[in-house]
């Protein structure tokens, strides 16, 4: 005998002799023998319910059942093991959708920046005409910086290309170079790996030229050596000495558009102060506020001292100066925003259906169950207490769904990953961390009680009696209308789904059909650090030369790159009135002879550039359809003559010129391949010298041509290293990342949401034919024949897949236009799509009705009576 089963049996009779003791006692007090039995037993009932009720107080009843009911619950899932595979299968689906968009949600949107007081850092744009995200000038940033009162701190930052010597390796490496006033850095980094950050004192007059390296210069390029601070490198003609190096984590996290990279490679004071109002625009700004300031506050005042400015230099009233602040995180990712929220509604609807799908496998086994039910009513169990048990077992099946949708979310972020959306890498690190498991497991908790809810309430309403008389086919058949409910929101959600799928899928489809203005297929591009006009001019000479190199020429911007900064300004015609001549902007390009036919953009009429083009002859000018249907329409724009910003006049600085158009070329798509931003003014190199990449159409495969390029660089100029290496089909490719990214990652989840409907039609159609299978059996015995059978299944099965995709239709019209921002070439309520959509689904739908369809066609009437 079991030490448990004694120690039961001792409590037996223990509880028996004390209730003897007790009734002995009140019939010594005069009580009838019957009167003091009852009044023993209850007094014993009082004192254990009073026990009951102080343990329940405590919680330890509570818990006592709570184990119970899980330990129950497993033990009824281990007995199915088919149901208990679909349903976990269905949630980690579900949930591990949700998870991996969560865990990008969260690395995206959610996690602060990785800098001190991030809550208060906050990027300061200008407008100047019809830009509203331009950098600032000089002299705006001097006097944003004076006098503003709610900054407590306040840096600028410019980033260029430039090549570094290091005093052991004499070949030059090819460094992004980002030139900041003294403030900037401590915006972003408490203190550095080595040495100090920049102080006020070291743009002095007097002050030596000092740099501060990022950790990856400092491994690659000095070995990591600790007593680098106080060393100097050749940084082009100058040779500055070495104040610090940054932390190993370290990187600037900018708006996309600010063409800020994440990690320069070295860092260098801005010389002198800026005194000049007609400076160009060529600082990001950044400040952070003081404690208890408000970025409302920091706009006012933002937008006085833009006031002001405008009223104290015409320059900045006729272009109607503006200025606003912005927090630096918000605006890192306005971009990828709207994306994000979309997928992550997307990701909710595949939960909600999920959910719809296993709460349709839970009333079906609920039904299958009525026997255990009875029996627990019978003795006793209220409905409470059956709700519970049934909730717990949903619970526990939403954990396990859970535990199973992690796996599935390190799938499903390994995946993101390789479609390698930039926007995203940019922003954050995204991985399953401490926020996705816990998200994780509130989402099963809640999952679980939400699918769980409405079959446990199910299976507690019914009458024993009937239950216990018809041996719960009553139970099961009125289940069925509550499964054709469910099957019905199950459809109205994938439509939704579904319909939004087809509008991103047919925007990517437009995208790729898109025509940018040139032809990138065969043309590589790569960027010289350094050189004068000769030098650039023998390159192109050389790199011509080449075996299997069609045509070379260079280009300051190149199309859909946006890691250089833009180069905009003002342009007018001749005759132009005042009011007139500073209102509208275009992107300017510096080029040199040949580049319309390099990367195969249209010349439409005029000609191209020729080495005569230089300031010595005719300022000259080639501009895009654009401007040229802008500023002359109907008329011949060859001949005609412009006010630009053109050559250089000193540091960042440019001067005005008149120019003549010679030539117009079909708009090119510089910056995103759904949207003209400006029009385009093409100029000739000598005219406004930049830096420049060059690009060049080759017949050979592309990995043969960096060694043969760097040698011809080498050759003509050891001080020049060529680097960025780039196919402009690349380019091309990452301006459609984002409606890949989202056309893919929206398919997917409606392919899940369309597999687990189909599942819930499926099994609902065949639930419905085994309920039915005396009825059908009868009808065949009195003369149905099997097509009238097959059409009876069909309709039954196909009325709440009708009346779904009427319900997803109108639930399709109330959210497509949240997709507006992401769609190009269709209309958010596009009627074909939404046409394409239900034709679509009701396929599916029949599909899955047909089967059971087919079987209970084959019903043999004789098996389904005597079933009856």
């Amino acid at each position: 005998m079991s030490r448990r089963k004694r120690m039961m049996e001792d409590l037996d009779r223990d509880i028996r002799d004390h209730i003897e003791r007790e009734t002995r006692d009140n019939i010594d007090r005069g009580m009838a023998p019957e009167d003091a039995r009852f009044a023993a037993l209850r007094k014993f009932g009082n004192v254990m319910r009073a026990k009951e009720d102080a343990r329940a107080t405590w919680g330890f009843l509570w818990l006592e059942q709570f184990v119970q009911d899980v330990r129950y619950g497993l033990r009824m899932l281990g007995k199915s093991p088919g149901f208990a595979a679909i349903a976990i299968l269905t949630l980690a689906l579900g949930i591990g959708a949700n998870t991996a968009i969560f865990s990008v949600v969260h690395a995206i949107l959610l996690k602060p920046l990785p800098y001190p007081a991030s809550s208060r850092l906050a990027i300061v744009w200008s407008g100047v005409g019809d830009a509203d995200r331009a950098p600032s000038s000089g002299f705006a940033f001097e006097q944003i910086r004076e006098r503003s009162r709610l900054f407590e701190q306040i840096g600028g930052i410019w980033v260029t290309n430039a090549a570094v010597t290091g005093a052991d390796d004499p070949q030059p490496e090819p460094v992004k170079l980002a030139e900041v006033t003294s403030g900037l850095l401590s915006l972003f980094c408490d203190r550095p790996a080595l040495g100090r950050l920049f102080v006020p004192q070291d743009v002095a007059p007097n002050a030596p030229v000092a740099v501060i390296v990022s950790n990856g210069l400092w491994r690659r390029k000095f070995g990591s050596d600790p007593r680098i601070v106080g060393k100097t490198l050749r940084l082009g003609p100058i040779a500055p000495t070495i104040l610090g190096v940054l932390p190993e984590d370290f990187r600037l996290i900018f708006p996309g558009d600010s063409s800020i990279p994440e990690s320069p490679d070295v860092y260098v004071l801005l010389p002198g102060r800026f005194t000049n109002p007609e400076g160009p625009e060529f600082l990001r700004v950044v400040g952070r506020l003081r404690p208890g300031a408000t970025f409302a506050e920091a706009q006012s005042e933002a937008a006085a001292i833009a006031r002001q400015l405008r009223t104290a230099i015409k320059g900045y009233g006729d272009q109607n100066y503006r200025l606003s602040v912005i927090p630096l995180h918000d605006d890192d990712v306005h971009g990828v925003r709207g994306v994000l929220t979309i997928l992550l509604g997307g990701v909710g609807l595949v939960l909600l259906v999920a959910c719809v799908n296993v709460a349709n496998l839970l009333l079906a086994r609920a039904g299958s169950r009525h026997g255990e039910t009875a029996v627990r009513s019978a003795l006793g169990a209220s409905r409470l207490r059956i709700i519970r048990q049934f909730l717990t077992e949903s619970i526990v099946l939403g954990l396990l769904g859970g535990a199973a949708a992690l796996v599935l979310a390190w799938a499903t972020l390994k995946v993101i990953l390789l479609l390698r959306p930039e926007p995203l890498l940019h922003l954050g690190a995204i991985r399953l961390d401490a926020a996705a498991f816990e998200f994780t497991f509130a989402i099963a908790l809640l999952t679980g009680f939400i699918f769980g809810l409405f079959p446990a309430l199910a299976a507690a309403r019914f009458d024993l009696a009937t239950a216990f008389r018809t041996g719960g086919r009553n139970l099961a058949s009125g289940h069925r209308r509550s499964r054709m409910a469910l099957v019905l929101v199950e459809v109205s959600l994938s439509f939704a789904l579904l319909a939004g799928t087809g509008l991103l899928v047919r925007t990517f489809l437009r995208v790729l059909r898109v025509d940018p203005g040139f032809q990138p297929a065969n043309v590589l591009s790569f960027t010289p650090l350094g050189g004068n006009y000769r030098f650039l001019h023998q390159l192109q000479q050389s790199l011509g030369s080449l075996p299997g190199v069609q045509s070379v020429s260079a280009v300051s911007h190149l199309p859909l790159d946006e890691s250089v900064a833009n180069w905009y300004d003002y342009y007018w015609p001749e005759g132009a009135p005042p009011d007139q001549q500073s209102t509208v902007m275009a992107d300017f390009r510096s080029v040199l002879p040949g580049y319309f036919k390099v990367i195969g953009a249209s010349l439409i009429e005029g000609r191209d550039f020729t080495d005569a083009d230089d300031p010595a002859h005719q300022h000259v000018a080639i501009v895009d359809d654009d401007l040229a249907r802008l500023v002359w329409p109907g008329q011949n724009p060859l001949g005609k003559k412009l006010n630009i910003s053109d050559s250089p006049a000193g540091p960042y600085q440019f001067q005005r010129d008149w120019v003549a158009v010679v030539g117009v070329v079909r708009h090119v798509q510089c910056h995103s391949l759904t949207r003209a931003v400006r029009p385009q003014v093409y100029v000739p190199f000598p005219l406004a010298p930049r830096p420049v990449s060059f690009v060049l159409r080759a017949s050979v495969p592309f990995s043969t041509l960096p060694g043969s390029i760097r040698q011809q660089v080498s050759r003509l100029n050891g001080t020049v290293a060529a680097t960025k290496f780039i196919p402009l089909s690349d380019l091309v490719a990452q301006a459609r990342s984002q409606s890949r990214f989202v056309a893919f990652l929206s398919a997917s989840l409606a392919a899940i949401a369309l597999f687990m409907t189909s599942i819930g039609i499926y099994g609902v159609v065949s639930c419905l034919v085994t309920l039915r299978t005396g009825e059908i059996g009868l009808r065949m015995a009195l003369g149905a024949i099997p097509a009238d059978v097959r059409r009876m299944v069909l309709r039954n099965g196909m009325a709440p897949v009708v009346f779904g995709c009427l319900v997803g239709i109108a639930l399709s019209v109330a959210l497509t236009p949240l997709l507006a921002a992401l769609l190009f070439g269709v209309r958010p309520n596009d009627l074909a799509t939404l046409a394409a959509t239900a034709l679509f689904l009701s396929g599916v739908g029949l599909l899955a009705c047909y089967i059971p369809a087919r079987r209970a066609m084959r019903v043999d009437p004789m098996v389904a009576l005597r079933y009856q």
